[in-house]
C-alpha cells in the first residue's frame, strides 16, 4: 500500500471567500467546487483567464450588502466582483504588505 502523500491532494486552510475586508493574500491554487457540477473546469479556466493564477497577489476590497454576494477583489490592478461560490474555489495564503 502506497502511503505517500501527494502535495496536490493537500489544500490550504484558507479560501478567498473566508478572507476579511482589506486582506492581502496570494493565490495558492484553484480547487473543485461541487456546486458548479460539470461546469467546474470551465469556471476554473475563466478565473485563470481573469488573472487568478497561483502566485498572483489579491486584495479583498469589500462585500455586498450585509456581507453577502458579491465579493470585490483586486488582482493585478483590476477590480473584479465574484460570487462567494467562485471565491470558494480560490485557495489563498496571507501576505504582508
Amino acid at each position: 500500500m502506497n502511503t505517500a502523500i501527494s502535495t496536490t491532494d493537500i489544500t490550504p486552510g484558507l479560501r478567498l471567500d473566508q478572507c476579511a475586508k482589506g486582506a492581502s493574500v496570494r493565490v495558492v491554487n484553484l480547487i473543485e467546487q461541487p456546486l458548479f457540477g460539470a461546469q467546474d473546469e470551465h469556471v476554473s479556466l475563466r478565473l485563470k483567464e481573469l488573472g487568478f493564477l497561483p502566485g498572483a497577489p489579491l486584495k479583498v476590497i469589500g462585500f455586498g450588502l450585509l456581507g453577502a454576494d458579491p465579493l470585490a477583489v483586486q488582482v493585478n490592478g483590476t477590480k473584479f466582483a465574484l460570487r462567494r461560490a467562485e471565491a470558494a474555489k480560490i485557495c489563498v495564503e496571507p501576505i504582508s504588505v
